[in-house]
């Protein structure tokens, strides 16, 4: 007996030992969080809370928070950085007339993936000295987890969070760590849960994740704000639901937020991340066309002649198309190139419409396939890829190794039929290293379920923004616009930057909406640029800086003054 109860305590010691070198416990990761006590007492007048459709704080006046975001080099996983900004930056905003950050997080700042539920004591050094500055120059914190554990949200590369519940719970619990050891303080305003989720299955599964991070938050804190963003997608799905994407927690001190950069072949410009957006554009555009909306793809013309061997420039022609089904609100052009081990190449793309009587051409809508930002490859198996060359004083569309079904589409270059015109899409192809199992093809998509067709103009941030702000309206609940913002090129060559951030401000003023800029510092969207070190005037967007000045005026008076 003596030799078997050795043997048990030597095995929970071995246990203890094991979780102490490799990581906590989620029921011990709680304990080891101390409450953040400030130099002086809290003025509770500062706190803010909801209060129906509205922010007040403890006086009961209504508060309106226009902030900007503090990215924190949180892409780059560093722990701490300290080259972001510094509290000279609070003075900046506070001077600027801002009232509030979206102060981002990465969980790496916090804990390791080696040792998880084991909370790093300058990850938490670093944000009470943020908490200190925000508390001294009078600035609202909303603490966002930007990186959570499983993986960045917004470019698809965190599934791991929905898929290994391991990472949910090490999310709960560092939630539940930062709300006790902020507790009742008025300058951490509000806890904004996740950064642009995107999960793997359904939309249920973020509402059901949010629900456990209130719960678990609630448990240690009752007064701070929380603010819940909508749901961005679901895996590769972008459409948006009847709510919006939003759903309602039955938690009353709730924030409801959404983000907003439409038209993204605008506000994403030539951004490195995103090869869809390559092609500089200007805002406003009245040639450029956006549909409003979440048209799905309803069907395609596949009876098209099929290419499936090596050619030289061949001239194809697709059959004519009459439109007799009142559902197809749009015609697009897909090039085909399913299961193609070699390249694909097409260029003159043409769509004909013609009279009923199918002889009579009325307009020939040549499509573009220099604009880049107007082309999307879709593979059933996600491989394969896509590349606009220049030939000849030729644009040419190259699809090259796909291994299933695969196209490149351009729904923004589009045709809305009229029922019993005839449709015809026609082009010159050219295939190499094509097997017989290749389908090669010019092809007709159809979409269902557009609501409008508008400019790209403030109309457009208008009918844009409304059904979100009107989904607040209905649930009589806030709102907060809680990123907007455009590259760095958007406000060179005279594109429209500045016209486009003023005429965003001009539609969410409409409702008193609750505001973030993104970002403050950094190489892409920011008002100081300069990654790697802290923020310069001679580094910096002055004449955004001025335009904010001018638009949110609050006079500021150092502490001391």
């Amino acid at each position: 007996m003596r030799l078997v109860l050795s043997v048990i305590v030597a095995t929970v010691l071995l246990n203890l030992l094991a979780c102490s070198a490799a990581g906590g416990k989620p029921d011990m990761a709680l304990e080891q969080v101390q409450v953040y006590q400030s130099a002086k007492p809290y003025d509770d007048n500062l706190r803010l809370r909801v209060d129906g459709r509205f922010i007040v704080n403890g006086k009961g006046e209504k508060v309106r928070l226009k902030g900007v975001a503090f990215g924190n080099e949180v892409w780059a996983n560093t722990r701490i950085p300290s080259q972001h900004h510094n509290e000279q930056d609070y003075i900046r905003l506070k001077e600027m007339g801002f009232n509030s950050i979206r102060f981002y997080l990465n969980y790496q700042t916090f804990e390791s993936d080696s040792a998880p539920y084991k909370y790093h004591q300058s990850g938490w050094d670093w944000l009470d000295k943020n908490v200190q500055w925000a508390e001294k120059h009078g600035i609202y914190l909303v603490l966002n987890i930007h990186v959570p554990q499983g993986g960045f949200q917004s470019n698809g590369a965190g599934d791991a969070l929905w898929d290994k519940r391991e990472n949910q719970l090490r999310l709960i619990s560092l939630w539940q760590a930062i709300a006790k050891r902020y507790q009742g303080h008025p300058n951490v305003a509000a806890l904004d849960l996740l950064n642009e989720p995107v999960t793997t299955r359904s939309k249920q599964q973020w509402e059901d994740l949010a629900n456990e991070l209130v719960t678990a938050i609630r448990q240690v804190n009752q007064q701070q704000m929380i603010f819940v963003e909508r749901l961005l997608a679901v895996k590769n799905q972008w459409q948006i639901d009847e709510q919006q994407n939003f759903f309602k927690l039955a938690d009353s001190n709730v924030v409801y937020q959404y983000h907003f950069y439409e038209p993204m072949a605008f506000s994403h410009q030539q951004a490195s991340w995103l090869r869809q957006y390559q092609v500089p554009t200007s805002y406003p555009d009245p040639d450029r066309l956006k549909v409003i909306g979440s048209p799905s793809w309803y069907g395609a013309q596949f009876d098209n002649p099929i290419i499936n061997a090596d050619s030289d420039w061949q001239f194809v022609e697709g059959k004519k198309l009459q439109h007799q089904d009142s559902k197809i609100d749009l015609i697009y052009p897909a090039l085909v190139s399913a299961n193609n081990a070699g390249d694909s190449l097409f260029k003159q793309v043409v769509i004909n419409e013609y009279a009923p009587d199918g002889k009579e051409l009325l307009r020939e809508v040549k499509i573009d396939l220099s604009q880049h930002a107007d082309w999307y490859l879709w593979s059933a198996n996600q491989r394969g890829r896509s590349q606009h060359l220049r030939q000849g004083g030729e644009d040419i569309l190259q699809i090259s190794a796909t291994t299933s079904d695969a196209n490149n589409g351009s729904s923004q270059q589009f045709v809305v039929p009229k029922v019993g015109h005839f449709y015809q899409i026609s082009g010159w192809v050219k295939t190499r290293g094509t097997g017989a199992a290749s389908r090669v093809q010019l092809r007709l998509d159809f979409q269902h379920g557009l609501k409008d067709i508008v400019a790209w103009d403030k109309q457009l941030i208008e009918k844009m923004i409304e059904p979100m702000e009107r989904w607040g309206e209905q649930h009589q609940v806030p709102l907060y616009l809680g990123e907007f913002g455009c590259i760095r090129g958007c406000f060179e060559q005279q594109r429209g930057g500045l016209q486009w951030v003023s005429d965003v401000l001009d539609v969410v003023d409409q409702y008193q909406t609750h505001f973030n800029f993104h970002s403050y510092h950094e190489d892409a969207f920011a008002l100081y640029y300069g990654y790697g070190r802290l923020p310069t005037e001679s580094n910096a967007n002055q004449q955004l800086i001025q335009l904010f000045k001018q638009r949110l005026n609050e006079p500021y008076i150092k502490p001391g003054q």
